[in-house]
């Protein structure tokens, strides 16, 4: 059982979405199973995009409890996400992207900026091929750098080794846009967007060195949470469902569990 300590610990720990945290604290209270340890576990791995361990986890929670109905959808959630279904992969890039402005994890924000950039250019290059009948797979090789430059190259003679480039090209040459199309390539591609990218590449998981601070963030856009709403609202433009509470939904029911004075 958890004393007042450390529920306060866990709760200042699942503000930060820190699950790793949170495995600590229950085991230095002896709690290596159960229902709340699962779920923390099934959190820590998915937010790592661990999403066959998570998934695991998750099924090890009872099934009374796992009936629950969030937890149920948090199941489809995992086997989506397994299976590259391209609204939850990239309700899970734009939920991170939340988590690192408020955790200021402002480098780690960047690159996941720039890999929901990337993962939305691909699915409109892939959705807008001649050929429309194949279920799109985010994790499948048809959606891989390698495959689309070799078809930017062979097909569309496209030569560009930057795929971002690349795409954007196929879409002004060869792509009849319609306006919600057009209004979600002006959010994907606007200045705003551009500038982050550029300190993304000055920073260690572009080309350079360099720190990136809040306020260089916010000379750009002001709110940092605003990058996260025109990336939804680019999302809905390309009928795409996007969901970016899942990790609050869940902590709710963590809250629940650890303020109930039981073992879990």
């Amino acid at each position: 059982m958890l004393n007042e300590c450390q529920e306060y610990a866990v709760a200042k720990f699942l503000k930060r979405y820190d699950y790793s945290a949170i495995l600590d604290i229950l085991e230095e209270a002896d709690i290596n199973s159960g229902d709340l340890y699962y779920l923390t576990e099934s959190c820590m791995y998915s937010m790592n995009f661990e999403f066959k361990k998570s998934l695991n986890s998750l099924n090890k929670i009872s099934d009374d409890f796992l009936n629950l109905k969030g937890l149920s959808k948090v199941r489809d959630n995992l086997e989506n996400l397994i299976n590259g279904e391209v609204d939850d992969i990239l309700s899970e890039l734009i939920e991170n992207i939340r988590i690192q402005i408020i955790n200021r994890e402002y480098i780690d924000f960047l690159g996941r900026l720039y890999r929901v950039k990337e993962a939305l250019l691909k699915y409109i290059f892939v959705s807008t091929k001649e050929n429309k009948k194949y279920k799109i797979d985010m994790n499948s090789y048809m959606l891989s750098k390698k495959n689309i430059l070799y078809t930017l190259k062979k097909k569309y003679n496209i030569y560009n080794a930057n795929l971002i480039h690349g795409i954007n090209n196929y879409v002004n040459k060869y792509v009849r846009k319609t306006k919600k199309m057009e209004k979600a390539l002006n959010i994907i591609n606007n200045l705003k967007l551009e500038n982050l990218m550029k300190l993304r590449n000055d920073s260690p998981i572009g080309h350079g060195f360099k720190g990136v601070s809040k306020e260089e963030i916010e000379n750009i856009y002001a709110n940092p949470l605003e990058v996260m709403r025109d990336l939804v609202k680019a999302c809905e433009l390309l009928d795409l469902d996007i969901e970016v509470e899942k990790y609050d939904n869940i902590n709710e029911i963590l809250v629940h569990m650890i303020g109930r004075k039981e073992n879990f």
